[in-house]
């Protein structure tokens, strides 16, 4: 099932978002994210065995909690996009609980988007 008002929270010391031109290191754990954002289809080099894969989230509608650990390309890709995020320093100094209700405002505020956890 898709949802064309589908949001997330990902809440990880990673932002997951490297793509394999990216990716120092090659591994593909640490890219999920750059294959779901629709705005980075374009960007994404055809990978064997992930045909499947469409590309579902808009890059606004994604909001990163706790980040500490980001490689620069991934660094590029967040500004590049505009994706809100929220380093784990941001974390201590705000507090979880205004950080997730900015949150919440951010992709809830002015939508009509249904809640699915």
């Amino acid at each position: 099932r898709r949802s064309s008002d589908l949001c997330v929270v990902w809440v990880d010391a990673h932002s997951d978002i490297n793509t394999p031109l990216t990716s120092t290191s090659g591994n593909l754990h640490g890219q999920p994210v750059s294959f779901l954002i629709k705005e980075m289809k374009d960007m994404m080099p055809k990978v064997p065995g992930f045909e499947w894969v469409t590309p579902c989230l808009s890059a606004k509608d994604i909001v990163y909690i706790g980040l500490r650990d980001v490689d620069a390309g991934e660094r590029l890709i967040l500004k590049t996009f505009g994706i809100k995020y929220y380093s784990m320093t941001e974390v201590d100094a705000l507090n979880i609980k205004k950080v997730v209700d900015e949150t919440l405002e951010y992709l809830l505020g002015n939508t009509t988007r249904s809640e699915e956890h």
